[in-house]
């Protein structure tokens, strides 16, 4: 069956395919209440920001707070999880696609929520090009409200990855968001909107609740009362909160959690990493500036990092190092076997310091004053730091390693350690070097691709990087490619192109990958149950994960009547 014909059917299969979580009255008999303790990422302290368009957030802002119309749970490989809308159908030639909306939902101020909310969403993106973060402009040209539950966006050209990005919308309240002058600042303090948990209690920078939305649309749910956001300062105070029973659900890197975590109670604490689940952790280099913007010397930098050390010494071995395309076993049929050969043959992703010395040598980075450093072909001295977030100590002991490893093919590099709020703001905004930082694998290959090397995702007016565009590299037939997959909904062609995209990806090396990033996630069951396991993986359970905690955060409850009693 070609995609065009089961791109057509998704109105249908919505009718059986909505989740069951969401129509499902809640059992009589489950357990209510309780205040889940959460640690999604380290952070020494929290600023209040509730809006879903800024460039930082605080997370449970982004499916917790503020939903999508669809979800598309990763391990179901990507199928549709109707949320806010019901369904969607794609117009016959492809240039439109009408989202089905669902009936009955509240903000949490009681207000009904229609179509009127969602045209007036996409007009906000529209006249605030800096709200586009997910770049819905270059393909949507305007959206019609058909009647009170179903709207219609009009594409600007045929884009068959559509229903994944408009369905990841976050609609807001027109009643809201339309006396809020300034929409790109506003931090949305209090926020009206239709999730499981919206309001917000006793904030401090240290820590802070989120309680139930008591007008929430899916009966009976959320289970628990509260989620509690205590702030860590880094990966070790977190570790031992979560070995001491003082966390509930965490997405944290655990040294040796079989003898630390799951010993200190193995009736109780578990966790779930999800092999292959993961997208590669990369070395993004600024390709906007140099030396960086030279791919001899981003190829040289490949052979110089030592993988297999970072895999052992700072992820434990919890993981492997990734390919030179960085897709992994989740996409296994998507890998094109030449853009593997072709990387080989760069000497990308293996560990070679010899040939990346020669490499630098051939590409006229020598030490042309004698200080024992390489300097840029133009005799210009190369000094540069590698970002990292402080207290992240797995991805920490890495960024060491690579800037030993640079350092011993004579490249002047080292490392810093900003915050968190710095960190992101230096990658959106272009103003780094180096650094290390995540990807996105999505829903299929092509968008592990389109978040890294789409042009469009780089907002022409403020020169925010959004998606992981990070390493800012653009060019045309990249671009051209990304928008040929879009331009077909057969399968057998859209495989052909992310075959070229691949080709491209090994080439021009825009990113390096390091290692597939493990699913962190743990959990503690003495108070609360309903977490997603190995045995039971109906989504990734890290809290991390926006559509995925969702689920999560609906599901869980109170082991029994007694086990939340404690605050």
């Amino acid at each position: 069956m070609s995609r065009k014909l089961s791109l057509a059917l998704v109105i249908v299969l919505a009718l059986s395919l909505v989740l069951s979580v969401a129509t499902v009255v809640a059992q009589d008999d489950i357990p209510r209440g309780g205040t889940v303790v959460v640690n999604e990422s380290p952070q020494a302290a929290w600023v209040r920001n509730f809006s879903p368009f800024a460039p930082n957030p605080l997370q449970p802002t982004l499916n917790l707070i503020y939903e999508p119309l669809v979800l598309f749970n990763p391990v179901e490989g990507g199928a549709p999880t109707f949320w806010l809308a019901t369904g969607y159908e794609y117009a016959e030639d492809l240039m439109s696609i009408t989202f089905t909306l669902r009936e009955g939902v509240l903000w949490s101020d009681g207000e009904t929520f229609n179509a009127d909310d969602v045209v007036f969403t996409f007009g906000l993106l529209q006249a605030n090009p800096g709200l586009d973060r997910g770049g819905l402009m270059s393909f949507v040209s305007g959206v019609e409200k058909v009647d009170d539950y179903t709207v219609t966006f009009t594409l600007s050209r045929v884009y068959t990855q559509a229903d994944t990005y408009l369905g990841g919308m976050l609609p807001v309240p027109e009643h809201i968001w339309s006396a809020i002058e300034d929409p790109v600042t506003f931090t949305n303090d209090n926020p009206v909107s239709t999730g499981p948990f919206t309001e917000v209690v006793n904030f401090s920078e240290q820590v802070y609740d989120l309680c139930r939305n008591e007008n929430y649309w899916q009966e009976g749910r959320p289970y628990v009362d509260c989620l509690r956001y205590p702030a860590f300062t880094g990966n070790d105070p977190v570790n031992l909160a979560l070995i001491n029973g003082e966390v509930d659900w965490a997405g944290n890197f655990v040294p040796d959690i079989d003898a630390t975590f799951v010993a200190a109670d193995p009736e109780h604490h578990g966790y779930d990493f999800w092999p292959g689940g993961g997208s590669p952790w990369q070395f993004y280099g600024n390709t906007t500036v140099a030396p960086f913007d030279d791919v001899a010397f981003r190829r040289a930098m490949s052979a110089a990092i030592d993988y297999q050390a970072i895999v052992e010494i700072a992820m434990f071995d919890y993981t492997v190092p990734a390919s030179p395309i960085g897709l992994g076993s989740r996409f296994e049929t998507s890998i094109n076997p030449d853009a593997l050969a072709l990387g080989e043959e760069y000497g990308l992703g293996m560990y070679n310091p010899e040939f990346a010395a020669e490499q630098l040598d051939a590409a006229g980075y020598v030490d042309a004053d004698g200080d024992g450093w390489r300097d840029l072909p133009d005799g210009g001295p190369i000094e540069f730091t590698i970002q990292i977030v402080n207290g992240w100590t797995d991805v920490v002991t890495a960024t060491d390693i690579i800037a030993g490893n640079f350092q011993d093919v004579g490249i002047n590099a080292s490392m810093t350690t900003p915050d968190f709020g710095e960190w992101l703001n230096n990658l959106q905004n272009g103003t780094y070097v180096a650094s290390l930082g995540w990807s996105n694998y999505g829903r299929f290959a092509y968008n592990y691709f389109r978040d890294q090397i789409d042009s469009t995702l780089i907002n022409a007016e403020t020169g925010f990087a959004g998606g992981v565009a990070w390493a800012r590299w653009s060019s045309p037939e990249t671009d051209a490619l990304i928008n040929a997959y879009n331009e077909t909904a057969d399968a057998a062609e859209q495989q052909d192109i992310v075959n070229q995209i691949q080709m491209a990806f090994v080439e021009n090396v825009p990113a390096i990958p390091l290692f597939y990033g493990p699913q962190w996630y743990e959990y503690n069951s003495s108070r609360f149950v309903g977490w997603p396991t190995a045995e039971n993986r109906y989504t990734q359970g890290s809290p991390w994960a926006q559509g995925s905690r969702l689920i999560v955060a609906t599901t869980i409850h109170c082991v029994d009547d007694t086990s939340c009693g404690q605050e």
